[in-house]
């Protein structure tokens, strides 16, 4: 049989001795003391305002010049003509030429 140490039954005793713990409550009106100790927010300024306006339009340029890039990459390249110059080329050279 397992025998308990005595210094361990002795604080198990105790533990069925003491009483539950409750948590202190505060007192009645501190809620409403915190909320009017409170400092209101402030309005932004306008260079804040500018500053994250800027942000944001820089991350949708961003984002624009990104997804643009990424269709020019996918896209095939043209062939290359048949000839060197289109006809319609052809037929200016030869008229500017007489």
């Amino acid at each position: 049989m397992n025998r308990m140490d005595p210094e361990l039954k002795r604080l198990l005793k105790w533990a069925r001795r003491a009483s539950p713990v409750l948590p202190e409550q505060a007192p009645f009106g501190f809620s409403g003391r915190v909320l009017a100790s409170r400092k209101p927010p402030q309005a932004p300024t306008v260079f804040e305002e500018l500053q994250s306006s800027a942000w944001g339009l820089s991350c949708a340029a961003l984002v624009l010049i990104l997804c643009g890039t990424l269709v020019f990459v996918s896209q095939r390249s043209a062939p290359s003509p048949a000839e060197p110059f289109s006809s319609a080329l052809s037929f200016l050279v030869s008229n500017l030429s007489q």
